[in-house]
């Protein structure tokens, strides 16, 4: 099997903790006026309703459908975007507390006065030290594959977005969001179809991309 590198739909790997540091989102970040006497129109998050698409793996707050202004909203002290990316027309954020291992992110759309959440991921453990992304469906899916911890024995989880809603991409057991450890794990694409290689001790395994999760291959 020949697996070729999409350049169009992969992006380039993000980096967590550069040696500058990560810097904090100002304050009037998401505040779109210059002068500070101007009034604040609500942020509309009404259509971010039920339970479907809220969060992956622990519960956070603010939670899916909450509206914010400042990035204090999120009540998490410094924060930092990690990233931005616009999924099927929708314009996103993804923001995490400031730190080398962050262990939660919000996906935030965004709003002209400020954001709205979509989604959460946390875990208890590993932070993420490494992000890699790629877009499909013609942009409509955005897959983010998130390394968790140091690279010996590093765990791989996968997040996708619609614009509207957050999940796993790897199949989830009681509850949990599915998770992979190995030493590297890669999205590639095979000519259409988008795969998750992954690599451990002189062995390698394909999933594949079936539009909702990672399926192992028969």
């Amino acid at each position: 099997m020949r697996l070729l590198h999409a350049s169009a739909a992969l992006s380039a790997v993000v980096l967590l903790g550069c040696a500058s540091g990560p810097r904090p989102l100002a304050p009037e970040a998401w505040w779109p006026s210059r002068d500070p006497s101007a009034s604040r129109r609500p942020v509309d998050c009404s259509d971010l309703t039920g339970a479907e698409g809220t969060s992956v793996g622990d519960p956070v707050e603010p939670g899916r459908g909450k509206a914010l202004q400042q990035p204090s909203d999120l009540g998490s002290g410094a924060v930092r975007l990690v990233w931005s990316s616009s999924v099927a027309g929708v314009l996103l954020d993804w923001v995490a507390p400031v730190g080398v291992d962050a262990r939660t992110l919000w996906l935030l759309r965004v709003a002209d006065s400020g954001r709205c959440v979509v989604g959460t991921w946390a875990t208890p453990q590993l932070g993420m030290e490494v992000v890699k992304h790629a877009f499909v469906q013609d942009g409509r899916l955005e897959i983010v594959l998130l390394g968790l911890g140091p690279p010996a024995g590093r765990g791989w989880m996968v997040l996708v977005t619609d614009g509207s809603k957050l999940w796993s991409g790897l199949d989830s057991r009681d509850g949990r969001p599915g998770a992979i450890i190995a030493e590297e794990a890669e999205l590639q694409m095979e000519g259409a179809q988008l795969l998750l290689v992954v690599t451990d001790r002189g062995r390698t395994g394909v999933r594949t991309f079936d539009g909702i999760h990672f399926a192992t291959r028969p």
